[in-house]
């Protein structure tokens, strides 16, 4: 049997796959093993065979019935719904920039997207993954998710850019004077928001943390 390919394991085909290249070989030798061995030691490896195909059908069947559709139900809570949310833009010419590292090119390619299409979600969201992830350009990450802030159709898509916004600050500039203006600045800009309570209780921890005395 043949080592499964590398592909995504979110993939049901590509789960099942995993699981037949492990337990498939080991299932036939316990079939085997049963034949030909009388006793405790015959059936106990099918027997475990048996249990781990059950559980992995049971952890399929949990999933199905009930992962899958409460993230499903949770998705149309919080994400916007497809009637409101612009199909991504085709920047395929980009993204082979990026496959090729030549990540620079890729960056001014999405920045020429972003300044000659006043709607484009997409270019700032693809810029601000760029240059977060792969450029550690923190200010050019921080312009392209307020670019994107800024154009989002929806409330809770746009305060989901400002939290990456703050996150910049407080993660990467270790300013924590700007993480709290960007925190508070989401507070009252978007008062409907998910979790406002503990955006407050980090507010006050940081504000604390400002005007502690370094211990001597």
């Amino acid at each position: 049997m043949k080592a499964p390919r590398e592909e995504h394991l979110a993939d049901p085909r590509a789960q099942f796959r995993a699981v037949a290249w492990v337990l498939g070989p080991l299932t036939v030798l316990a079939v085997v093993l049963y034949a030909l061995v009388d006793g405790p030691v015959g059936v106990i490896p099918i027997l475990g065979c048996l249990l781990s195909w059950g559980a992995y059908g049971g952890s399929v069947l949990l999933q199905r019935s009930v992962v899958d559709p409460i993230g499903e139900a949770a998705g149309r809570l919080l994400m916007p719904s497809g009637s409101s949310t612009p199909p991504p833009k085709p920047l395929s010419h980009i993204e082979a920039m990026v496959a090729r590292g030549d990540l620079g090119k890729a960056a001014e390619a999405y920045k020429a997207e972003i300044l000659s299409d006043p709607a484009d979600v997409t270019s700032c969201e693809r810029l601000g993954t760029l240059a977060l992830r792969e450029l550690k350009d923190f200010p050019l990450a921080v312009w392209a998710y307020r670019e994107a802030e800024r154009r989002a159709e929806t409330a809770g898509r746009k305060f989901g850019y400002g939290l990456i916004v703050a996150g910049i600050y407080r993660d990467q500039f270790r300013d924590l004077g700007k993480t709290v203006v960007e925190l508070r600045r989401l507070v009252h800009t978007y008062p409907d928001a998910p979790r406002l309570d503990s955006l407050r209780a980090e507010i006050d921890e940081l504000k604390a943390g400002m005007f502690d005395e370094p211990a001597g």
